[in-house]
């Protein structure tokens, strides 16, 4: 814990200078983010471009999430991350099984195996994005890693569309469903090269925190106590909210366009979340901007995105007036009514990586604990699928798109106050040297007592380690 002190900040580490350390080295943590971003291109990302996910898996998405921070703290980031890359090549296998025998048990088994791992695999990668970097370079880490997710997306939606360009059905061919397949099982190997959080070095030398051993049984402990936080409870809205649009960007996509105009929606919706995304990044780490400002200016324009593209799909879908037991109108890339309604569909979907994403920064922003944040993971990703689920159920029923986009633009308006009052009541410029586990970076602390010296402050730092001390 810090506190004002009558004595002079001093410096008790293992040096009093920055190391330069190579970057090119496994325990380098910015290495291994990177690692988990492979993993997001060779599984969800690929995945996402053969399957619209007809065996829904996100309701045991939810219970693996919330099991996955525990298994993080127990076994580490390396465990998790294996488990969570095997659902994908053995869902996609599961898909390839489906068309050609056209029996389901395969893919129903796989699906629910996938609601484990994925679970496993989002959770390690939200923890990682907040954990691994330091405080100054979360946005960017997680928009990196957002990108990749979006680049496998991208890569699978160009081969879906040279396929289904001039296709008259919608088989996928078996030779991509092998490629798919290698790939993500190749992933592991990236997947087995995640090290324990503990042996990270940052390039000046210092280690990310204390890691002090920790049972399954305390760990599940303080995830249910995690429920209980005041931040938690405000936040329900924002973690529950963000992706409930998107069963209903998929089933009006389905519905009212042909087969390559679906495919060509998928792959500009990718292409155009990345620029988005990592635009939002850059702005939450500027560090020109104290960090409650870069919150705030970051979700007023996400709530001004999403407030028009909201805004432009219900007058869109009242000039349509869709009548969903009847066939769509099969909506072409060559026909005129294609290309105002496309721009309304990529601004529907582009805000969806901003939107997540700062959430993610905002989660992260508030502890440096890398316990704390795992739970917070956990959480966020089990309430994000729940939501998804919930979503997927609404659908199912075939309501009338003017319903289910307005209940979403409703619950949606909830978010924003919810952010605002975090951000206002409990964001702080650093979080550094207030959590007696996190160890301060070298370069911090000497920024920190420039700003003593400059006001006539001091500090102390109440720790043991030596990687902390001032």
């Amino acid at each position: 814990m810090a506190k004002a002190a009558s004595s002079p900040v001093t410096n008790r580490d293992h040096g009093n200078s920055e190391q330069k350390l190579p970057a090119l080295r496994l325990n380098n943590p910015a290495v291994q983010i990177i690692l988990i971003t492979i993993c997001l291109f060779c599984n969800p990302g690929l995945y996402a471009s053969i399957t619209a996910s007809p065996f829904p898996e996100n309701e045991v998405f939810v219970f693996s999430s919330f099991l996955a921070s525990s298994l993080i703290n127990v076994l580490g980031p390396r465990f998790t991350v294996c488990i969570g890359v095997t659902g994908y090549p053995l869902y996609t296998g599961a898909m390839w099984y489906y068309d050609v025998t056209g029996r389901i048990w395969y893919p129903i088994f796989a699906g629910a195996y996938l609601g484990v791992s994925a679970g496993c695999l989002w959770t390690t990668a939200s923890y990682m994005a907040n954990t691994y970097p330091e405080e100054k370079d979360k946005g960017m880490w997680r928009a990196i890693q957002w990108t990749g997710n979006l680049l496998g997306a991208t890569v699978g939606g160009c081969i879906a569309l040279g396929i289904n360009w001039n296709a008259k059905s919608t088989g996928v061919p078996h030779s991509l469903y092998i490629i798919f397949v290698i790939l993500a099982c190749c992933s592991l190997l990236f997947g087995t090269m995640i090290l324990p959080p503990a042996k990270l070095i940052r390039s000046d030398g210092t280690h990310i925190a204390e890691f002090k051993p920790i049972s399954m049984k305390a760990s599940i402990i303080e995830t249910a106590k995690t429920f209980t936080d005041p931040i938690m409870i405000i936040m329900l809205p924002v973690a529950f909210i963000p992706e409930m649009f998107m069963p209903l960007q998929s089933s009006m996509n389905a519905y009212a366009y042909n087969l390559r105009t679906r495919s060509l929606n998928n792959l500009l919706n990718n292409v155009t979340q990345i620029p988005t995304v990592i635009g939002c990044g850059l702005l939450l780490d500027n560090k020109k901007l104290r960090r409650k400002t870069r919150a705030f200016i970051a979700i007023t324009i996400i709530m001004i995105w999403v407030t028009g593209s909201y805004v432009a799909q219900t007058i869109w879908l009242s000039s349509w007036k869709f009548n969903r037991h009847i066939p769509g109108p099969s909506i072409d890339i060559t026909d005129a009514a294609y290309p105002g309604a496309v721009i309304i569909y990529l601004f529907y979907g582009g805000q969806y990586g901003m939107f997540q994403n700062t959430v993610v920064w905002i989660i992260g922003s508030l502890t440096n604990d890398p316990r704390r944040i795992s739970h917070l993971s956990g959480i966020f990703v089990g309430l994000l699928s729940a939501g998804t689920a919930i979503s997927f159920g609404c659908d199912a029923t075939a309501q009338p798109y003017e319903n289910e986009n307005a209940a979403f633009f409703a619950l949606t308006m909830l978010c924003w106050p919810s952010l605002y009052y975090v951000v206002w009541k409990y964001m702080k410029d650093t979080n550094y040297f207030l959590e007696e586990n996190v160890i301060v970076p070298i370069h911090a602390r000497k920024q920190l007592q420039v700003h003593m010296e400059e006001t006539g402050q001091t500090l102390e730092i109440e720790n043991d380690h030596p990687d902390r001390k001032m």
